[in-house]
């Protein structure tokens, strides 16, 4: 049975597609290619599914060695304004090894205001606990209601702005650290998109 890395490049080849040219549709280097190829590196779910579509072939079925662990799909979250869901649902999501950390959790993106990253009905994966870097991505609980944002902190440390990557319809949030608001953020660390 052949190795993933050879029915990758396998399936590279009958695309007529060099390394350098699927590692720039990838958006990742020629080495992480190479490496996947040799299979000296395991893709992440997400590569695997992105691959997947680029080459027009199913790599995520042919892929066993990829051992997954399941991580809950808790409710949807607005990518627009921002709604009170209910994220009591427990449907079990697959994720692979090597991007499950403890608590993981999954939502479902709910509108367009953060396209053309994450699009409606994409399942996008979190992470709590973490310590989240100006400019990320987040799933946040403002008040109750659930949205999907980039996250930025002022210099001083005083404002946080969740802002959409889709600004022509969608404004940014803005908070004052000293509001009396309940502010809750979890990382966003990948996502399924839903057309796969």
């Amino acid at each position: 049975m052949d190795s993933f890395g050879e029915k990758l490049k396998a399936a590279r080849k009958k695309q007529k597609l060099s390394q350098q040219q699927l590692a720039n549709l990838m958006e990742v280097s020629r080495v992480a290619i190479t490496n996947y190829e040799l299979n000296k590196n395991t893709p992440t779910y997400e590569n695997i599914n992105k691959l997947s579509k680029i080459l027009k072939t199913d790599l995520a079925s042919s892929k066993k060695e990829v051992e997954t662990k399941v991580i809950p799909l808790i409710g949807k979250s607005s990518c627009g304004i921002p709604k009170d869901y209910d994220l009591n649902g427990y449907d079990p999501i697959p994720i692979p090894n090597d991007m499950y950390k403890t608590g993981m959790y999954a939502v479902e993106a709910d509108g367009n205001s953060m396209q053309p990253k994450i699009n409606h009905g994409d399942i996008v994966y979190c992470v709590p606990n973490q310590v989240i870097d100006s400019g990320k991505i987040v799933h946040y609980w403002l008040d109750g209601e659930s949205g999907i944002k980039r996250y930025k902190i002022n210099e001083a440390g005083t404002i946080i702005s969740l802002i959409p990557l889709n600004t022509e319809e969608y404004d940014v949030i803005t908070i004052h650290c000293d509001d009396p608001v309940d502010l809750k953020m979890a990382l966003v660390v990948g996502k399924i998109d839903k057309d796969f």
